[in-house]
């Protein structure tokens, strides 16, 4: 059976042998294909059921030509506050979203005051409208909160 896994704007589409082949084992094809690890990988259908590793594609409907979305994970880390303990949000985001969205996340997800906040890639304040596949903000990255 085909599954098309959206990301980039492209439908990227994979050939699944077994029908009941796990969530896991598309995730380990999207990583050679890819190349983002499995752990770094959430797949959804209909854009907000999100996929279980262990489940299989059958077992959510999933048949030939089904289109599933691709998010990834980015790692967000605080300076060290003044007791020197630094913490790291985990978010796992779509190709398409800004830094704006980035900080919403950690508002809606963690609680986190976003008014005063700025994100930085290295040494790079990240501007808000900018979309983060197009700032470089790949699977795995690790970005700065100040």
């Amino acid at each position: 059976m085909k599954v098309n896994i959206h990301f980039e704007g492209v439908n990227h589409e994979f050939a699944v042998k077994d029908d009941h082949a796990a969530v896991f084992d598309l995730k380990a094809q999207v990583q050679k294909k890819l190349g983002f690890l499995v752990t770094n990988q959430r797949l959804f259908i209909d854009g907000s059921t999100m996929l279980n590793d262990y489940k299989t594609l059958l077992s959510y409907g999933i048949v030939g030509d089904t289109t599933l979305s691709l998010r990834y994970k980015i790692l967000v880390h605080v300076q060290p506050n003044q007791g020197g303990i630094s913490k790291e949000y985990e978010l796992f985001v779509h190709d398409y979203n800004t830094v704006a969205n980035l900080k919403q996340m950690l508002n809606f997800e963690y609680g986190i005051d976003i008014r005063s906040i700025e994100l930085k890639m290295g040494n790079d304040n990240l501007e808000d409208s900018r979309k983060i596949w197009g700032s470089d903000i790949k699977p795995g990255c690790h970005l700065h909160m100040i």
